[in-house]
């Protein structure tokens, strides 16, 4: 027998006040408890009863170690129900690292709904706009660009990898708007910083082509964001996700170009994904946060 079985006989037979009651409330015979015990004494080298034939009573060495043991026992068991509670109802703490722009328009807002749900659950939220984010470093799920490459991480796809090829009606009503993409040449562009390399868009074409222009222009970021609000300022053309700037084309706000033409921006043609580790018992807590983000989420197509 395990000394922590062991330790759980001993302090139920002082618990019950007998060797046999005791084992019968962990299922073992009379013998097989009697045994277990006088086991437990020969390994810590110590007499923890005083045996009779008809009773047993803890020696001082055996009511010092209850003292000491009960109360880490008693923590353990906590310890094991909270760990099983996890995997079975959604609580502690869920630490997310995400897209910003992403999360932003589409975790956020639902932040609130889901802790009415699931109030024993804390959200622990991170923004960055790294690329290649894996659940790592005590990080239960990131929602990113793409896939991890391997098997150790699953994946559920929250929006489309479709880009929007867009500017402002002012700007348009100014310059113009490109009739085809070589014409994109001729007009301010804004684009993803990507150190010192030169920003490409990328222009399907028949037949699984692909047309590669360098774009230029007064304004670069790492943010969607900020791409977004100077395409609303006039400032020139941006080619960003249909999950950002869907609700501007849809108000007139933001003029949809070169419509039916498939466009992305160098390494971003990838769509959005909440990401956790592989886990045969998967905790209840990331389950509930990923079923309500896809509840959420535009229908796939």
């Amino acid at each position: 027998m395990d000394r922590l079985t062991a330790f759980r006989l001993f302090l139920r037979t002082l618990d019950r006040g007998g060797i046999a009651a005791a084992g019968r409330s962990l299922g073992l015979s009379a013998t097989a408890a009697s045994r277990a015990l006088r086991e437990l004494e020969d390994d810590l080298a110590l007499r923890l009863f005083d045996r009779t034939t008809r009773h047993v009573a803890p020696t001082e060495a055996g009511r010092r170690l209850a003292t000491r043991i009960a109360p880490l026992l008693e923590c353990l068991d906590a310890a094991m129900v909270e760990a099983r509670e996890m995997h079975e109802e959604a609580t502690g703490t869920l630490r997310i690292v995400a897209r910003r722009s992403y999360a932003l328009r589409h975790v956020v807002p639902h932040i609130a709904s889901f802790h009415i749900a699931h109030p024993r659950v804390e959200i622990d939220l991170a923004l960055t706009e790294q690329i290649g984010l894996v659940p790592a470093h005590g990080v239960d799920m990131v929602i990113r660009l793409g896939l991890p490459a391997g098997k150790s991480f699953i994946g559920h796809r929250l929006a489309s990898g479709r880009r929007i090829l867009c500017a402002s009606p002012g700007y348009i009503l100014r310059h113009g708007a490109p009739a085809t993409p070589d014409a994109v040449l001729q007009h301010p562009c804004l684009t993803y910083r990507e150190a010192e390399e030169a920003p490409v868009w990328v222009f399907a074409t028949g037949s699984g082509g692909r047309l590669d222009i360098t774009v230029s222009g007064p304004f670069r970021s790492n943010s969607g964001e900020a791409l977004r609000q100077a395409a609303l300022d006039g400032m020139g053309l941006v080619l960003l996700p249909e999950w950002m700037v869907s609700e501007d084309v849809a108000t007139g706000q933001l003029t949809a170009l070169l419509p039916g033409l498939s466009a992305w921006p160098e390494r971003y043609q990838a769509e959005i994904h909440a990401v956790h580790a592989r886990a045969e018992r998967l905790p209840a807590k990331i389950a509930a946060f990923v079923a309500h983000l896809l509840a959420k989420a535009e229908p796939a197509g």
